[in-house]
């Protein structure tokens, strides 16, 4: 049986079985050993794309954390900036007391 490396055995023996052809005994458990093999390859994979997901998620939850955390020291910074100004200065900003 013909194949290289990117047209391994099962692959040969799929497009036999796709054709209708038959397969001996040895080919069809090869084959069945390689299908059973490619369907729980196939099932995991939706697994590692949730479980990328999932970190991408943690991952986004901490910088807003940082981001909001950040936030609220800007705000008080501004606040405590806003207090030093004169009264005439803060009715022009229009900086509520």
């Amino acid at each position: 049986m013909e194949h290289g490396p990117d047209r391994p055995a099962w692959w040969v023996l799929h497009l036999r079985k796709a054709k209708g052809e038959h397969l001996s005994e040895a080919e069809q458990q090869l084959y069945d050993v390689e299908m059973a093999h490619q369907d729980q390859a196939a099932a995991l994979q939706p697994l590692a794309a949730l479980r990328e997901l999932r970190a991408s998620i943690n991952a986004l939850a901490q910088q807003n954390a940082d981001v909001r955390t950040r936030l609220a020291q800007l705000e008080q910074e501004i606040h405590s900036v806003e207090q030093t100004l004169s009264r005439q200065t803060r009715e022009l900003l229009g900086v509520q007391e």
